[in-house]
């Protein structure tokens, strides 16, 4: 079974179970999610089985310039490893100790190497676009598929240096240096600028309601679920129906707006809030155990949180001090990345979001193998105690890999004496 036949039998069984049971708590959009998925996934393995072509894209903002050149398709590879399941990620692991790669990187970032290169759980990729700037284990990871599937690949330079506003030209430049790659190196490609337009409108929709979904989440009690809050943002272009994409989010807002008039919290009585910080472990009991404490998680700040929920998005004139070209537009969104710059903008990122959201607490995921965030733990920590007066609890482990008994225990435990010391300390305050 490959890949997307292992995700047609998990969405269609997904589907079948939430019209049998439905949960009160969970939002009724996520079965447009679910259904989504689905179509993407079947529509996707379709277009293989026609061996027609593929591209990869790596870093937030880069997915949108593998539609523009004709007939591809994209493997959002990250995305796919985050749905792996722990079991799938422990043999992929297996693979990556066997191809003598390194294994002390970020799970999610490494994990896509062994099933995107072996030709027989996905599809071979005809080309990789990736860039600095944002997670560079994830640029690594890309262009070290690319080495080994023998494909070309094309890198766009973010730099790190504020304010990022003067960096436009400088990408917009390596943009149009992209384009001439592609159509160089990939036979019958050409850039289509009619198509990211048709793209950046549909985007422009998603990330109005992405927006709009940042904002209710700041209501007490906030009405999002902690698990629905934990979960990374679809970017339209990897979908082969983006508009299916932005009709999910814009019922995921409306959804929301409702319960917000309503005053319901999918907590029952709100009594804390947390925000939480770089990743977590995926598939843990966590977001149901915060819940049944009463525990809201209205915002999940990692790299590209900023700019999908609170940054200036397309045609706005506000950033630049002018209305922006297509390109410009896509550059805008490669610019920002809370990860993409020096340790005081992830810090004063996360600070603010603490404010904003009007965190009790703080948690700190240190992803192992994380670099963008590699000893800004109690930097962080002491801003939100001085500034705000809430605890912060430096917590580390695997996304995917290592989910023992013994693993989700002592996380668990972990996680709960950090509620009862924010509870404590809310008390005081």
């Amino acid at each position: 079974m490959n890949y997307y036949e292992g995700e047609i039998a998990k969405y269609e069984k997904r589907l079948q179970t939430i019209d049998r049971k439905p949960r009160p708590d969970m939002l009724a959009c996520n079965r447009l999610l679910y259904q989504a998925l689905l179509d993407h996934d079947r529509e996707q393995l379709r277009w293989w089985r026609e061996g027609k072509p593929f591209m990869s894209a790596s870093g937030g903002g880069m997915a949108i310039l593998t539609r523009v050149f004709g007939e591809f398709r994209t493997l959002g590879l990250v995305g796919m490893a985050d749905r792996m399941g722990s079991k799938a990620a422990e043999a992929a692991y297996q693979k990556i100790w066997s191809m003598g790669l390194p294994d002390y990187s970020c799970d999610r970032t490494i994990l896509l190497l062994p099933i995107a290169a072996s030709g027989v759980d996905l599809p071979k990729l005809s080309m990789i676009l990736t860039r600095t700037g944002s997670c560079n284990v994830a640029n690594n990871s890309h262009r070290t598929l690319a080495e080994l599937m023998g494909i070309p690949f094309f890198m766009v330079d973010v730099p790190f240096e504020d304010p990022y506003q003067e960096n436009l030209p400088y990408v917009v430049k390596q943009l149009h240096e992209l384009i001439a790659h592609v159509e160089a190196k990939l036979p019958g490609a050409k850039f289509d600028g009619g198509r990211l337009m048709e793209l950046q409108r549909l985007d422009r929709q998603r990330m109005a309601a992405l927006h709009d979904i940042g904002r209710l989440r700041k209501h007490v009690p906030c009405p999002d679920h902690p698990r629905d809050v934990f979960r990374e943002p679809l970017q339209c272009a990897e979908y082969t129906n983006p508009l299916a994409i932005v009709e999910y989010y814009e019922t995921y807002r409306d959804e929301l707006a409702d319960r917000v008039s309503r005053g319901f919290t999918p907590v029952g009585e709100e009594k804390l809030r947390i925000v939480w910080a770089i990743s977590g472990p995926y598939g843990s009991k966590a977001w149901d155990y915060l819940a049944q404490r009463g525990v809201s998680v209205p915002f999940w700040q990692y790299g590209g949180a900023e700019k999908n929920f609170i940054r200036p998005i397309y045609g706005d004139e506000s950033e630049f001090g002018k209305a922006l070209t297509p390109l410009e537009e896509v550059a805008r969104t490669l610019l920002y990345n809370s990860w993409g710059g020096t340790g005081e903008r992830w810090i004063n990122d996360v600070v603010a979001a603490c404010r904003e959201f009007r965190a009790d607490g703080l948690v700190l995921f240190e992803q192992t193998g994380c670099l963008p965030v590699l000893g800004l733990g109690k930097p962080v920590a002491d801003r939100v105690d001085k500034e705000m007066g809430i605890p912060a609890w430096c917590a580390d482990g695997r996304m995917l890999l290592g989910h023992t008994a013994n693993a989700e225990a002592q996380f668990m435990a972990g996680l709960e004496s950090f509620v009862n010391l924010c509870f404590e300390r809310k008390g005081r305050r």
